[in-house]
């Protein structure tokens, strides 16, 4: 239970969702997460905000102080099912892969399931900048086996907004294709982008050829037929200020990408996942539209809880709901969403 939420964004001209459509119990096929939470008395420590710090980002929770580490996982999995961490942040202000892979065990011990974010830009990866798949691989690889041999790669994602950092068309479907074949394919992958974006090809297409197909690849449908045999789904970052003030074109946006990935706007095709051996339509978690503005201390979390209810409102043509949130959300009476 959290506090009941206070009012909801206004215009409230959107739908609201019918929560009992959403998997009762935890499911790792079902995201409910966040990436930030307050935790009253943590100190700032790098890359967290100065001004704010009881915020603390789940990506940087090895920069905490051992008590804060336990307040967080304690308070977050009453909440939430999954924890995003994120291996080259980690890296990159001093952890070790050992301590990394112990906090994994110790978020799944509470209960949580762990999702991984593989890519990250220049202030964590310096010289990462429109790299190929080679540069990531020889990152990546002394890592991955360990990660995987611990058991604790329930779920991952690509990286962090891959369009800023990386180059359209064959070279970041090379780095998707790599890094869905280094995982178990039991583990579901996602890729992340910035506003608004959920896919990234050349003007005028670049043909793509894999050992399942070979096709142009020109537009977002044709995107995401070739990452049917890579990818389960993909995370949504959209305006902030938008999500609050104008939810229904950010509904909107939501079912812009999930009528065609549930094959219902009539406007092209999308294809199936076919990750893992299962047909199943690819899945859309409804992933950034706060968190910019609880870490800088705008607005919060439990504010930010109201907008996630309100955005998973978005309902696609066939009835389906967005598989999940990751930026905070819960029911009008405080019970989980």
């Amino acid at each position: 239970m959290r506090a009941p939420l206070g009012a909801l964004p206004q215009p409230e001209n959107y739908a609201l969702p019918d929560w009992t459509q959403f998997p009762q119990a935890r499911d790792l096929n079902f995201i409910r997460g966040n990436f930030g939470i307050t935790i009253p008395g943590a100190p700032a420590v790098p890359g967290s905000n100065d001004q704010n710090p009881a915020h603390v980002m789940s990506s940087l929770l090895l920069n905490y102080p051992q008590a804060i580490q336990e307040a967080f996982l304690a308070q977050y999995v009453a909440a939430y099912t999954h924890v995003q961490f994120s291996l080259f942040h980690a890296l990159h202000y001093g952890a070790t892969l050992d301590q990394y892979i112990a906090l994994a065990q110790r978020a799944q011990s509470v209960g949580l399931f762990v999702d991984h974010w593989f890519l990250a830009g220049e202030d964590v990866v310096p010289g990462g900048a429109n790299q190929p798949m080679e540069f990531w691989k020889a990152l990546i690889d002394p890592h991955l086996p360990r990660l995987v041999g611990a058991g604790v790669v329930d779920q991952a994602c690509v990286g962090w907004q891959l369009d800023q950092y990386n180059v359209p068309g064959n070279s970041l479907i090379r780095i998707i294709k790599y890094l869905a074949e280094a995982l178990p394919a039991t583990v579901p992958l996602y890729t992340h982008w910035v506003r608004d974006a959920m896919a990234w090809w050349w003007d005028g297409g670049e043909v793509w050829s894999d050992q399942y197909q070979t096709l142009n690849v020109h537009d977002r449908f044709t995107w995401w037929q070739a990452m049917s045999p890579y990818l389960t789904g993909g995370h949504m970052q959209g305006d902030t200020v938008a999500a609050r003030s104008r939810t229904l074109d950010w509904q909107n946006m939501v079912l812009d990408t999930l009528n065609p990935f549930r094959g219902g706007d009539g406007r092209g095709d999308m294809g199936q996942s076919t990750r893992g051996g299962t047909q199943k339509p690819f899945q859309l978690v409804i992933a950034e539209y706060n968190e910019q503005d609880v870490f800088n201390g705008v607005i919060s979390e439990h504010d930010g809880d109201a907008v996630g209810y309100a955005l998973m409102g978005a309902r696609a043509r066939d009835g389906a709901y967005a598989n999940g949130y990751y930026n905070g959300a819960s029911r009008p009476t405080g019970e989980f969403l």
